[in-house]
């Protein structure tokens, strides 16, 4: 499994999260299954990782955008975040899809990787687990639960960028990250709120690690060309964020495919 995952993780792009990290989070999360579940992975950890950006390149159609994040502040903040569509379309009106719907395709695409286990067949199992584990991943990356999500209002355009893929590009030792054992939860379809305010409540320490970088950069007639003083300070500051968030998203995944696993009835391979 170490072999593995060297091998995927070393052969990660140079990108977004929606790439790098997101690969990262499915191979990862296998590390931390036990046996019964693991053994449908077997053979297909490369197809699982393959499929880990497949939601991302559905976004021509409008009404993927939004599964990918919710504006928590369009409700108030976390504390008062609605658990059903009905209770977010009473409390934001009709369009509330435009706010972010990802809790909710989460619990939908988990509910397709309990069917897929159902099917008996590996490589569903494998595409199944990679499509639930691109929207959980999502719900861990901070700008993706703001309304404010690439620094319009501060005047720092590219942050969800340089958060995402600048400092992705930047770290070492991904493939050592260690993802604790998944674990049963009765309640596991309740958790993607719980996700979204944690993530929520590093915002605004991201964004002043930004700025307080960027004081490095002088501003010229083309612009900000970020050098190595913000690119040193906003990883040292920041990319122990971006460790513990992949970290997170990728115990997370592990639950969901444990309990994914055990509502199917404990398949065997």
């Amino acid at each position: 499994m170490k072999i593995v995952l060297l091998l995927l993780l070393a052969a990660l792009p140079l990108g977004a999260w929606g790439d790098q990290g997101h690969r990262a989070v499915t191979t990862l999360s296998l590390t931390a299954l036990p046996q019964g579940p693991r053994a449908w992975f077997a053979g297909q950890e490369a197809s699982m990782a393959g499929h880990a950006s497949d939601p991302d390149h559905w976004k021509s159609d409008p009404k993927e955008r939004p599964r990918h994040y919710m504006n928590l502040e369009a409700y108030g903040g976390p504390g008062d975040l609605p658990r059903t569509q009905e209770a977010a379309r009473e409390q934001a009106g009709g369009n509330f899809t435009r706010k972010g719907v990802v809790p909710w395709i989460i619990q939908d695409r988990w509910r397709d990787l309990v069917a897929a286990f159902q099917t008996g067949d590996p490589a569903k199992v494998a595409e199944a687990a990679a499509i639930v584990g691109h929207y959980l991943a999502d719900a861990h990356v901070p700008l993706h639960t703001s309304l404010d999500h690439d620094g319009k209002t501060t005047d720092q355009r590219g942050v969800h960028s340089r958060w995402e893929s600048g400092l992705m590009g930047r770290l070492q030792g991904l493939d050592a990250l260690p993802i604790p054992m998944a674990k049963p939860d009765p309640d596991f379809l309740l958790r993607p709120w719980a996700w979204l305010e944690q993530a929520h409540s590093l915002v605004p320490q991201l964004l002043a690690d930004d700025l307080a970088a960027d004081r490095t950069t002088p501003r010229t007639t083309r612009g900000k060309a970020r050098g190595p003083a913000y690119w040193a300070l906003f990883k040292e500051s920041q990319g122990p964020v971006v460790r513990q968030q992949l970290t997170l998203a990728a115990q997370h995944l592990a639950d969901a495919i444990l309990n994914a696993w055990i509502a199917a009835g404990k398949p065997t391979r």
